[in-house]
């Protein structure tokens, strides 16, 4: 059936707001960044790390179930002395950690909860999330979580209600897979799962700004390391740690051996 001149006019029109749209949804060309390594530690416990956060003098970690059990862990970042404050076996796939206001979150993947623990590794309660739990951070007032697609969540710490969503661009295109999350002075740092590559996400809009490769890392690593590496397609980069009054990033990666200490330089 031929449309009218009116109809005709008006799927114009609407093709013009659908196209608008699209062009106010895309993004400018990320930037690249360097990841400059300052020093280097060996972990004297390996875990598949899937959260990790600086706080104090010390890095909290979740770790996921494969190579060993979901544990939450303390590091010493100068010795790499691992301490265990809970281990929940092989119960729950652990997934992304922050710390807000003086507990512990801790998210579980396709179970679907997320774990409160106080500082000493007690745990507190738990919530229920109706979504898959990948990357975790927070904001100083919500949580901020991915769930493998493109979309960061921003939840009521108290109950895990999502507040509202936000869409991640690189340029045009959508951005899934945001592994573990790091905020950082108002931009959160995300893993690409499966690459080498970590971002940095404006996320008020959504926007990529910046992305940096670093498998140059692997250069750094022993032979026996990158063996390590190599024995399992899962032990890929994920692990980003910031420490505020030191101004440095904690990089790392699971069931890896050696955790990074250095500084994102934009070129």
């Amino acid at each position: 059936m031929r449309a009218s001149p009116a109809r005709s006019l008006a799927i114009g029109f609407a093709a013009a707001l659908v196209s608008g749209a699209a062009f106010a949804q895309s993004c400018p060309t990320p930037k690249t960044m360097t990841f400059q390594v300052a020093s280097q530690v060996k972990r004297d416990v390996l875990g598949f790390t899937q959260g990790l956060e600086v706080r104090g003098d010390k890095l909290f970690e979740s770790t996921g179930m494969i190579a060993g059990t979901t544990r939450l862990t303390t590091i010493d970042p100068k010795t790499g002395k691992v301490t265990v404050l809970n281990d929940l076996g092989r119960r729950f796939f652990g997934e992304g950690l922050t710390i807000l206001k003086d507990q512990i979150f801790q998210l579980s993947w396709q179970e679907h909860l997320a774990f409160v623990y106080d500082l000493n590794g007690k745990l507190v309660r738990s919530m229920r999330n109706m979504h898959d739990g990948w990357g975790l951070t927070n904001d100083g007032t919500n949580l901020i979580f991915t769930d493998g697609g493109d979309q960061l969540y921003y939840v009521n710490p108290a109950d895990f209600r999502i507040l509202r969503q936000v869409s991640v661009r690189s340029g045009s295109r959508p951005l899934p897979e945001l592994n573990e999350l790091e905020m950082v002075e108002g931009k959160i740092y995300s893993n690409v799962f499966m690459t080498w590559e970590i971002v940095r996400i404006d996320p008020r809009t959504g926007c990529v700004e910046a992305t940096a490769n670093l498998d140059g890392l692997v250069d750094r690593m022993t032979a026996e390391e990158r063996r390590h590496m190599g024995s399992d397609i899962n032990f890929v980069l994920n692990g980003i740690a910031y420490d505020s009054q030191r101004k440095v990033f904690h990089i790392t990666g699971k069931n890896w051996m050696s955790i990074f200490t250095g500084r994102f330089v934009d070129q």
